[in-house]
Parts: structure tokens; sequence; C-alpha cells
């Protein structure tokens, strides 16, 4: 496929699902998560394992397994595959332009360089940027990593319909658990990292990559230790969305792991001034826990034949442009760079704000 065909698209962020549910996929480095009609009747989840070597031979198989030949697909890219930042908005330029305009303010603040970018823009909650003047996230990816993903897709027989990110396919689950518009914590746990978005309704506020070792957690030796720093990690990022956003914090925060033998919420909840719950997934309409591998591909699939939820299944895919007849929230994240860092940083371009310690 052509690099302009590429970024043009990446760069339709925001497209709604049509009216046949999407497979939803997220391609990882031990294997891809896939999911369908999440919270639906005959919704279904999976992870097949596989060496990056062996993604085209597992996709096709996935396919040919499941009679997914020519259906439409959402990918959603994991935590390390982009980067978000926070950036002021100039005045004068279309929201068709901005992706385009902004991405060049980056290069001080991506490891590669922008004109090797693809990125595209979403909104920042207006009552969260504390007389900042008007924010817009950026996120920015490899074209060489989307052109790869892409051409995954299209040679396994699947048309691909739209590009997601992790913290806004994650804001699709939190804006079912958030029946009352007070606000939701969700934490994703992998074996290396965590991630934590914190939103209010549609919106999503914050998101956070969190440090993380599985092998700690298992091991009787660092344990507690392991326990405690996460557990800092969670109660940092609740306060950051305090101080600095001005917002009033969950009460509650969902946890999502993959060990369900340990008792992480009871372990973590000594530490976190919030109460820590597991999803009640029975509510969605599973009758066993949801594998926390597939948790982004998953919420993503929440969106997909869901009118009720057609107007917050936005997506990297599609630039901004205001509807003149009907008014969207805008989705934003605060707190920052995700991705491609070991430690989170709140990356405002042109200055630099950080949780505080």
């Amino acid at each position: 496929m052509p690099l302009n065909s590429v970024i043009n698209l990446f760069n339709r962020l925001f497209r709604r699902s049509g009216s046949a549910p999407a497979i939803c996929l997220e391609v990882r480095p031990d294997g891809i998560a896939w999911a369908t009609a999440a919270g639906l009747p005959g919704q279904q989840a999976g992870f097949a394992e596989s060496l990056p070597a062996k993604r085209q031979e597992t996709l096709d198989r996935l396919v040919a397994d499941q009679g997914w030949a020519g259906s439409p697909v959402v990918l959603v890219l994991p935590l390390e595959q982009y980067q978000v930042f926070q950036v002021e908005r100039p005045e004068g330029i279309d929201d068709s332009e901005l992706a385009d305009a902004l991405k060049w303010k980056l290069k001080d603040f991506l490891d590669f360089s922008p004109k090797d970018a693809v990125s595209d823009i979403f909104g920042f909650p207006e009552d969260a940027s504390r007389g900042r003047g008007p924010l817009v996230n950026v996120v920015a990816a490899r074209k060489s990593l989307v052109q790869e993903l892409i051409t995954l897709v299209a040679a396994s027989g699947l048309e691909l319909e739209r590009i997601d990110i992790a913290e806004l396919a994650l804001r699709n689950l939190a804006v079912r658990l958030d029946s009352s518009n007070r606000g939701v914590a969700l934490v994703h746990l992998k074996d290396r990292y965590g991630q934590m978005v914190i939103c209010r309704g549609d919106t999503l506020y914050l998101s956070r990559r969190l440090d993380l070792s599985y092998d700690d957690l298992r091991d009787a030796a660092k344990q507690e230790s392991a326990v405690q720093s996460l557990a800092l990690e969670m109660q940092r990022s609740m306060d950051y969305f305090e101080s600095q956003l001005g917002q009033v914090p969950p009460s509650t925060i969902r946890l999502v792991a993959r060990d369900s033998v340990l008792p992480l919420s009871s372990m973590l909840s000594s530490y976190v001034a919030a109460t820590i719950e597991t999803p009640d997934w029975s509510v969605f309409g599973l009758e066993q826990d949801l594998d926390s591998r597939c948790l982004p591909a998953w919420c993503a699939a929440l969106v997909s034949g869901s009118k009720h939820h057609e107007s917050v299944s936005q997506s990297l895919h599609r630039r901004v442009t205001p509807d003149k007849t009907t008014h969207q929230r805008p989705f934003g994240v605060g707190g920052g760079c995700v991705g491609a860092t070991d430690r989170c940083r709140a990356h405002r371009v042109g200055s630099l704000a950080e949780p505080a310690a």
C-alpha cells in the first residue's frame, strides 16, 4: 500500500463503525488478542499466542478458523506503539490541518523524526486545562509500524475500518462502569507494565503507564515492595488528577489483571485511598472473567454494532471535524506522554509537568 494511503487511513479519526460488528484486534509482541460483539449476545474473545515472525500465519489461521474473511477490522495500538502529548492549540488552523501542523512541535520529544511519524489529534477537556488556554492531544506513531499492521490485516483478507489506541478503547469500558457520571478509574495490568485511565462519563481525562513486574509480585521476597511501588504510582495518578487537573478523584478503582489467583485488590487496598474492585463481567454477559490479555480489543469491540455508544466510539482513524448539527463532547487525556517511556511524564510541548512525587 502506498505511504500516502497509509497516512490517509490513519488520519480518518473518529469514523463511526458500520452496521456489521467489527473484529477488534490488538497485535502484541506475544500474540494477537481479538474480540467481537462485546457485551452483546454471541460475543467472543480470545488470545492467539504468536512470535512476531509468525503473526501473518497466526492471523491467517484465525481468519480461516473463525470465518472472518472480508470482515471489517478495528486495530488497537498497544501502549508501547505510540505516544500522546498535550499541545497548546494554535489559533487560525483548521481541525483538519492540526495533526500535521502540530507534529513538528514534537521533534524534541519523539525518538524518531516527525517526518517519519503518522499523527492525529483528539480533544483535551476544557475543565481540566486550569486556565492554561486550549489544549489538544496529539498522537504520534511510526509510519513504518502502521504500514506493517495495515499490510498484515490486508494480507489476511480483512477490511481495515479504523485504528484505535489503548486508552480510547479502555474508555469504552469506563463509560459503562460510570453509571453515576461521577468518574471511574480503570487499571489494566500486563506482565511488564500497567495502564491507568481516569474518565468521567464519556470523557477521558488521564492516562498513565504504570511500571510493573509480575515476577516481583509473585516472588514472596519482593512482593510487598512491588505492591507498595504499584500502589504508590496509582495513588500519585489520583493525586495528579485532583491537584493538577482540578477534578474530584473517583472513589473506586477497577482492576483488571491476568493473575486471578493473586489477591491484588486486597493487597493494594492497604496502600491506596480508593476502594479497589474487579469488574463484574456477568453484567456484560460473560460467564467467566475476561482474559485480561484481551481487554483493549474487547473494549474496542464494546462500541461495534451499538448505537447507544456510537457517539463515544472515537478512534484514531479520522481527524476531528466539528459537526454543525450535533454536539459531541471532546475526548481528552490528562497526564501526557504514554507509550514510549518507561516512566510516564505529563508532556506539554513548551513546558513539562510531572505528577507530584
